[in-house]
């Protein structure tokens, strides 16, 4: 595939600028690089996403172009600190919403927890499970979250309230609620260190449609994932 230059390297650029501000000891060059070595391996799913209208491409451009981007920085952060990239541990949704109750009411155990399968010594950092630990980093983030935030996952978790309750409360819709709560979520999952950045194929011929489209790029579409993340 050889790649047009030319109508992606505003969006490189972009992304580029905003992993090398979060990862210091990363130069923007130098995953500039990382990025146009993804398109030269991705041929027939930038293809594909090149017959969608514009605003969706770029965004699922971008969105492959961040994972990229931060599996290259990690891997960076690692050997210039000294750890294995491998012993990174990401936080989902699922547990952290799990885990909120205790950590807002400053709960000592949680059974509920253990249920699920999670164990209160000491394992192997990538493994997850020490409820110790994850309790403490999700604290040391949720002390970082902005005051309004920190209000509205107390209410939603601390205080137990499902989302209908919690609209009343706040004087809200039901979908107006979720959703706020839902930005709060997202923002502690970045002050964590974000979503795990997912390993992609490329498309197969058979996956791929022959017929592409012009379109006009604009890089406010493709959004800026990195803002808010403490990733070194």
């Amino acid at each position: 595939m050889v790649v047009d230059t030319d109508k992606y390297d505003q969006l490189v650029a972009h992304i580029a600028y905003e992993f090398s501000r979060k990862f210091h000891m990363v130069d923007a060059d130098d995953v500039r690089q990382e990025l146009w070595i993804w398109f030269l391996e991705h041929p027939n799913k930038v293809k594909t996403w090149e017959e969608l209208n514009g605003k969706q491409a770029i965004k699922l451009i971008a969105r492959s172009l961040r994972n990229a981007a931060k599996d290259y920085c990690q891997k960076q952060k690692a050997q210039a600190v000294g750890y294995r990239v491998e012993d990174n541990y990401y936080y989902d949704r699922e547990l952290i919403e799990a885990l909120l109750p205790s950590v807002i009411r400053g709960d000592l155990v949680a059974p509920s927890i253990q249920d699920l399968g999670y164990i209160t010594g000491k394992k192997v950092a990538s493994e997850g499970g020490n409820w110790f630990a994850m309790v403490a980093d999700i604290q040391r983030g949720f002390a970082k979250l902005d005051e309004k935030q920190m209000s509205l996952l107390y209410l939603r978790f601390g205080d137990g309230c499902d989302n209908k309750t919690f609209a009343k409360e706040l004087d809200i819709s039901e979908d107006a609620a979720r959703m706020r709560v839902n930005r709060s979520l997202n923002n502690l999952i970045n002050i964590l260190g974000g979503t795990k950045p997912r390993r992609e194929r490329d498309y197969t011929e058979e996956e791929t449609n022959a017929a592409t489209e012009p379109d006009t790029r604009d890089i406010s579409y493709a959004g800026d994932e990195v803002s808010g993340q403490e990733l070194d």
